[in-house]
């Protein structure tokens, strides 16, 4: 069933306001103290909006799942691997790598990296507010992994950065990623 991309977009927009607590019609913050703000019905917005955006990626065609195979690294043409000038995220460093994979191969999990730099000693796990959160050791800071202060919808936040040389480590060391297990 083919869907209309110029629908599904508007609502993606929409949907992506409500996430962040903005009234899509008006462009106005809503109040604090509506529904839209709460954590549970912000979470769930947001997974619509990554299932409008796949739908989105696959030119408006609803996909059936497909039998997936494993990740493989050896796959790719890891030589043609752009890396970002600046520090970026983990995510975006993840999808880049998994815009190169095949459409029948699983992703790359942002977390079988993040899990496997917290057990190499590049970062480490803190709890702040009940949450886990992770940071870069002095190992990760001496690769070029770096922490930013930035502020979000609900107030400052820190963000773990990758410059091109930590790129570059992830990269050399991917292999022992997937064979470790932790891509799952």
């Amino acid at each position: 069933m083919e869907l209309d991309i110029k629908t599904i977009k508007h609502a993606k927009d929409y949907i992506d306001s409500l996430a962040r607590g903005v009234n899509p019609l008006t462009l106005e913050a809503v109040g604090d103290d509506d529904v839209i703000n709460n954590i549970r019905i912000s979470r769930c917005l947001l997974y619509v909006s990554d299932v409008l955006e796949e739908v989105i990626e696959n030119g408006g065609v609803k996909k059936k799942s497909k039998p997936q195979e494993n990740f493989d690294i050896q796959r790719l043409d890891m030589n043609s691997f752009e890396y970002f000038a600046e520090p970026v995220s983990i995510t975006e460093f993840a999808k880049r790598i998994n815009e190169m994979k095949p459409e029948t191969m699983k992703k790359l999990k942002v977390t079988a990296i993040t899990n496997w730099l917290v057990d190499v000693d590049m970062l480490s796990i803190i709890q702040m507010n009940g949450k886990n959160h992770k940071r870069p050791t002095k190992n990760g800071e001496g690769i070029g992994i770096i922490l930013e202060q930035r502020n979000g919808h609900y107030g400052p936040y820190y963000a773990v950065l990758y410059n091109e040389n930590a790129q570059h480590f992830i990269i050399d060391n991917i292999s022992s990623i997937i064979e470790g297990g932790y891509n799952g």
